[in-house]
């Protein structure tokens, strides 16, 4: 019956901006995040539940952001999870390398036109994009086992919202990796249980900058 049908609203958080960034893998795999203007965090904040399930990846950009918009939005979550499953990618020996260093290792592989490397890529001691979308995979799953309705924000990384998002739309993984998640961004989606056609999520937003 339609109306036993439970939604569920997720909430996808790119942590802030990365202090001293540039173009590359960034230099220190848990870079400290810059935090923008107490009036953007406030705006970002307005967006979420006051309610919800919090998840945030385990690195110091994630979990600044995360107590950020907590404190500016004066949001009383209901739980706050430090889950390693929404972590960024492991660039593993490529971490802290620009453009012009990594390139003499990759120049031979498989090019991806919106990002540094294609999804089937595993840097040297690290990861590669599909294996992130795996886990993200195993994390949605459980999540969704649970059966509760509460709404959920992840604070995380792009890699994790590209993946989220290729994951919940019916993306492959490299079409994924064509999605666009500016840091301090907002991207929505809302789950159902219903089992018409045109799948159980719907994308409300991707890349909300405040």
């Amino acid at each position: 019956m339609i109306s036993d049908i439970q939604l569920t609203e997720w909430y996808l958080v790119r942590h802030a901006p990365v202090k001293n960034s540039r173009k590359g893998i960034y230099k220190d795999a848990n870079a400290e995040a810059v935090l923008p203007a107490t009036e953007t965090i406030s705006a970002l904040a307005a967006e979420l539940p006051k309610n919800a399930e919090w998840y945030v990846s385990p690195l110091d950009r994630t979990q600044s952001t995360a107590n950020a918009l907590i404190k500016e939005g004066s949001l009383s979550p209901k739980i706050i999870n430090t889950s390693s499953e929404i972590t960024e990618q492991n660039f593993g020996r490529w971490q802290g390398l620009s453009f012009e260093e990594i390139w003499e290792e990759m120049k031979d592989l498989e090019p991806h036109n919106w990002s540094l490397l294609a999804a089937e890529t595993t840097p040297p001691e690290g990861e590669s994009f599909s294996s992130v979308s795996d886990r993200v995979s195993g994390f949605i799953e459980n999540l969704i086992k649970e059966g509760n309705s509460t709404p959920k924000v992840l604070v995380t990384h792009a890699g994790v919202i590209r993946a989220f998002a290729g994951i919940t739309l019916g993306l492959d993984t490299n079409q994924a990796l064509a999605l666009n998640a500016e840091p301090f961004s907002l991207t929505r989606l809302l789950h159902q249980t219903g089992q018409g056609k045109g799948g159980q999520w719907q994308l409300q937003c991707l890349n909300r900058l405040y």
